[in-house]
């Protein structure tokens, strides 16, 4: 195995050496069970179709206008549930009502479907087959392959436990993506736009693609689509926000920074009957944004992303890598070295973001700033991940004091992206007009 761990090295992977460093066959028999055929875990022309389609959907005004009003609708039923528990005075697990949120939103992005389970502060079986499958997938890279495979094959361990997540994945998302399609077949087309999903939009734009394949409309096919969506979406900003929180209740200051430019610059935000901003109102606070970049950089939705050398190359720097090479890319780590972000690396330092002359965010190459990826595969949802990280933490800050009670056992579990481990329990504190 080889690790690299310059932007220089990130950008000949990830870009101009592209073609040489697919994700290889050792990741996508790994992913199989878990991910399909879907997006993260194909290559070559299976990759370049979904990736196109998937550009088309990301790029629908009707998924944006879907995707405000359901981040909205949530976070006003988050607030509503966060104010309970403030007049209680009682803890609560942040890191699961947030995990529940964002199973709302994509749910209700995805399939026009609510589950109802940030309501009832209940996590429903799907969602933790699906935060176990992706733990236990993961433990396939540190074990032998034919360990698990044997494990596989005899029904033993984790990859029994594995199995039986996937069975209640698969029961849950092929049963919505089925009613998707029986709805869809019973509306005529230009009704359809009226209850939009983005299943819906989906289908709309591969009905449209020339290359269109019978295979597409299978309820299986459809199926990882959903699943890769639902890491992306789902699992990302949900462990993005518990780590935005878990930081700016370890840093006071940050917390004050923040809330004077909302006082400032929202401060209708304070009082109003909504406390969710709008897009135009959330893209001028300068300093929210920083503070997210931040949080991204020290805890990236995906800490390790590996590739396979599939044939001898070289790299800029005149590292020889020889055909059938594990190359490991530690996004997590190089988020931390100095050699890349300075003495102060291991700091949260939102300032870093901004520029002291025209107090505007710094641009930062895609491959020093790995957060969504880059080159070919950069993340084609990234603005609207933004946007929902943005409206949410902007809303809470605006009305709680969130505070951490046990930060020295917050950790990060082991799994595809960057979860919080365990719970994070929080206690919360009205915020006055006056934001003190």
């Amino acid at each position: 195995m080889l690790v690299v761990s310059t932007p220089q090295a990130f950008e000949d992977v990830l870009k101009y050496q592209f073609m040489n460093f697919p994700k290889g066959p050792h990741f996508k028999d790994n992913m199989k069970d878990l991910l399909g055929g879907g997006i993260f875990a194909v290559d070559g022309v299976k990759w370049a179709h979904q990736r196109d389609v998937a550009r088309g959907l990301f790029r629908a005004q009707e998924l944006r206008e879907c995707m405000t009003a359901a981040i909205t609708r949530h976070t006003m039923a988050l607030y509503d549930v966060l104010k309970k528990t403030c007049a209680r005075n009682r803890s609560v697990d942040l890191n699961k009502l947030l995990s529940c949120f964002s199973t709302e939103v994509f749910t209700d992005i995805s399939f026009g479907v609510t589950l109802n389970c940030l309501r009832a502060n209940k996590e429903l079986p799907f969602q933790a087959a699906f935060d176990r499958a992706q733990r236990l997938t993961t433990q396939r890279f540190v074990r032998p392959r034919w360990f698990w495979k044997m494990q596989k094959r005899l029904g033993l361990g984790d990859e029994d436990q594995l199995q039986l997540d996937i069975k209640e994945i698969d029961a849950t998302v092929l049963s919505i993506v089925q009613q998707v399609l029986a709805n869809r077949a019973l509306t005529p087309e230009d009704g359809r736009a009226k209850n939009a999903s983005m299943v819906s939009l989906f289908l709309d734009i591969i009905a449209k693609s020339p290359k269109t394949e019978e295979h597409q409309y299978d309820p299986v096919y459809l199926r990882d689509v959903v699943v890769n969506f639902l890491v992306a979406g789902r699992d990302t900003t949900a462990q993005a926000l518990s780590w935005f929180f878990y930081n700016v209740s370890q840093n006071p200051r940050v917390e004050t920074k923040l809330r004077r430019e909302i006082y400032t610059k929202l401060p209708e935000l304070m009082t109003a009957e909504c406390c969710v901003p709008t897009l135009q109102q959330v893209n001028r606070l300068v300093y929210l944004e920083a503070v997210i970049k931040e949080t991204l950089r020290l805890y990236p939705s995906m800490p390790i992303s590996p590739k396979y050398a599939v044939r001898d190359t070289v790299l800029s720097d005149g590292t020889f890598v020889p055909a059938g090479t594990m190359v490991c890319l530690p996004l997590y780590a190089m988020g931390r070295m100095t050699h890349v972000w300075g003495p102060d690396a291991a700091e949260f330092k939102p300032e870093r973001w901004i520029n002291p002359s025209t107090k505007t965010i710094i641009s930062v190459s895609a491959f020093k700033f790995v957060a969504f990826n880059a080159g070919p595969r950069m993340c084609l949802g990234s603005s609207l991940a933004g946007l929902e990280l943005k409206l949410v933490a902007a809303a809470l800050l605006s009305r709680f004091h969130i505070h951490v009670e046990n930060p020295h056992a917050v950790g990060y579990d082991f799994s595809l992206t960057l979860p919080v481990k365990g719970p994070m329990n929080v206690r919360l504190a009205r915020v006055s007009a006056g934001f003190a």
